[in-house]
């Protein structure tokens, strides 16, 4: 069995967030865009948690279609938390976030 993958409150935020922007243009495209990102990664680290890159310390990221999932794995509980998910037009360093 695979890991569980939790989106925490601030992923859930960021991922209204994402949708708000893309449904300016289209409020089915971004409805689509946002199911095809959530099963990419979650879907992605189910089965393999560590494929992300290490960002910062137990931070690890995967990117989909331009936009990248920050995460951490608990390997005792088998799961994937999904802390923040944002497109990196904007640089980290003006979005507020700290892990």
């Amino acid at each position: 069995m695979g890991y569980l993958v939790k989106i925490t409150p601030q992923a859930k935020q960021d991922l209204e967030d994402i949708a708000y922007f893309i449904a300016l243009d289209s409020q089915n495209s971004a409805r689509t865009f946002i199911k095809e990102l959530v099963k990419s990664v979650r879907n992605t680290l189910s089965t393999l948690p560590e494929s992300g890159t290490i960002y910062k310390g137990d931070v690890r990221k995967i990117a989909y279609k331009g936009y990248t999932a920050f995460y951490q794995v608990n390997h005792e509980m088998q799961q994937v938390n999904i802390l923040h998910i944002v497109n990196l037009t904007q640089p980290l360093s003006v979005r507020d976030l700290s892990f």
